[in-house]
């Protein structure tokens, strides 16, 4: 019987371990909370696709019918644009908590084993194959290792350089969330729109949101910037002016890291695959990722039980690898080529767009559906991005940023074709080193022009000299 442990309990490593001891293979997952600890205080919403196309069973008590986005400008309470849902569309809304009791009790039942409060240090390589992990319990070898360990994986974080896998996330590449559930007011009245999103721009650089509930109010706010509790203090203020449901603080705070950011390049090596927020799966422009990780969860199961030789090497895995990115990592990495745009955004700029009609509904509509918006960046997202920017006359700079968009996307899939249905190791290596460079030089333009825009943000707040 094979051997297969899970660093950390992420979605996509229980939806694996559960399919792949199914089929009698022994797994076990080594977590460093306790039970009761899993899951923060949030909830999540996953497309049905996620469950379904991962045969993970939908939790139908949490099915809710999809609400359209109302998007905001900073400081103003009325919606500047609002994204249409088509009639029926059905999203699962559940608790983080009960989503975790969801996929683990039938785990448990598959016959995976579970071993809490022990700390995942680092892969133990032997040569060219991760064979083990370095735990705070001791060492365990395995004949395949899956991390699941975040966003800061201990694991991808501590693998040799020779292995051509991305080590850590760069600056912008994470986003800092604060989540806080609010008492309703209840003389406050009906808001205009349920679920409205506020796009932050320079310099803090982020989103924040209200989903006025029932009995509460959800609020969120996230920047790509590590920012302090002042800054975080008066956008919660900002938000709070403009949104009067919002009541007493109930509870809230810092939550873990979001990676926003294209997929890694390599998921796979020898002994080795990452899944979750480890390959960094997330939607690069929400942040979100229970679903990819569902799916991408079954795609990793079956490669290792057609694996009939029991090698998982990269060669034998790269099938995983090829899957998840014409399924949804493709689509991914072209979001993120947009969100890399994103620290040149100014006020300025997002009252253009929200108020010069540039933005077309059916995108906008799109942009509620992950598969739907990677279609449309993956089809015709250059011809959109670039009849955007023709519409734009009188503000140069978001001009060069909409055009610089559109350049990037059709840069992005031609870095893409670089990566071959079949596994050949120099072809490979070829096409991880084009993509990391690809996303670290459009990264870097990016931010250099950020850092112009902040300094000229700071020189026009400076008082004029006094005669």
């Amino acid at each position: 019987m094979k051997k297969i442990i899970i660093a950390g309990a992420g979605h996509g490593g229980i939806a694996a371990a559960t399919l792949l001891a199914r089929e009698g293979f022994d797994v076990t997952i080594y977590e460093k909370k306790q039970r009761n600890e899993l899951g923060y205080d949030q909830v999540d919403s996953v497309h049905l696709d996620g469950f379904e196309r991962s045969g993970v069973p939908v939790p139908e008590q949490y099915m809710v019918h999809r609400t359209g986005i109302a998007f905001r400008l900073p400081g103003q309470a009325a919606a500047a644009l609002k994204q249409g849902v088509k009639e029926g569309t059905m999203n699962v809304e559940i608790p983080r908590k009960a989503l975790y009791d969801w996929i683990i009790a039938p785990a448990e039942e598959a016959g995976v084993k579970f071993v809490y409060g022990v700390t995942v240090e680092g892969p133990i390589v032997l040569g060219s194959r991760v064979a083990g992990l370095k735990t705070s319990e001791g060492d365990v070898l395995a004949d395949l290792v899956i991390d699941a360990a975040g966003v800061y994986s201990p694991v991808r974080s501590n693998l040799p350089e020779s292995f051509g896998i991305q080590q850590s996330p760069a600056k912008y590449e994470v986003l800092h969330p604060r989540r806080y559930f609010f008492s309703r007011d209840p003389e406050a009245g009906e808001p205009e729109n349920v679920y409205s999103v506020t796009v932050l721009p320079t310099p803090f650089c982020g989103i924040m949101w209200a989903i006025v509930k029932d009995d509460e109010v959800d609020v969120l706010l996230a920047s790509f910037e590590d920012l302090g509790d002042e800054e975080y203090e008066e956008k919660l203020a900002q938000l709070k002016a403009v949104t009067p449901q919002i009541g007493e603080l109930k509870r809230g705070g810092k939550l873990p890291d979001i990676p926003s950011r294209q997929p890694l390049s390599m998921l796979v090596a020898d002994g080795y695959a990452a899944i979750g927020d480890a390959a960094f799966m997330t939607v690069p422009l929400k942040g979100s990722g229970v679903g990819h990780s569902l799916r991408a969860g079954k795609m990793l199961a079956e490669t290792v039980i057609a694996d009939k030789n029991g090698f998982y090497n990269r060669e034998t895995l790269w099938p995983y690898q090829v899957r998840f990115f014409e399924a949804i990592g493709h689509g991914s990495a072209l979001m993120a080529v947009l969100k890399n745009e994103l620290p040149t955004i100014t006020l300025d700029s997002l009252e253009y767009i929200f108020t010069a009609g540039i933005v077309s509904p059916e995108l906008l509509e799109q942009f509620g559906s992950e598969a739907g918006f990677a279609k449309i960046l993956m089809n015709s997202g250059i011809k959109e991005l670039t009849d955007m920017g023709k519409k734009i006359v009188g503000h140069q700079a978001l001009r060069r940023t909409i055009m610089r968009g559109a350049s990037g996307l059709g840069r992005c899939k031609l870095v893409e074709r670089g990566m071959k249905e079949k596994y050949e190791s120099r072809t490979a290596t070829k096409w991880a080193k084009n993509y990391d460079a690809f996303f670290a030089s459009i990264l870097k333009r990016s931010l250099s022009e950020a850092q112009r825009i902040k300094t000229g943000i700071a020189d026009a707040s400076l008082p004029e000299d006094e005669d």
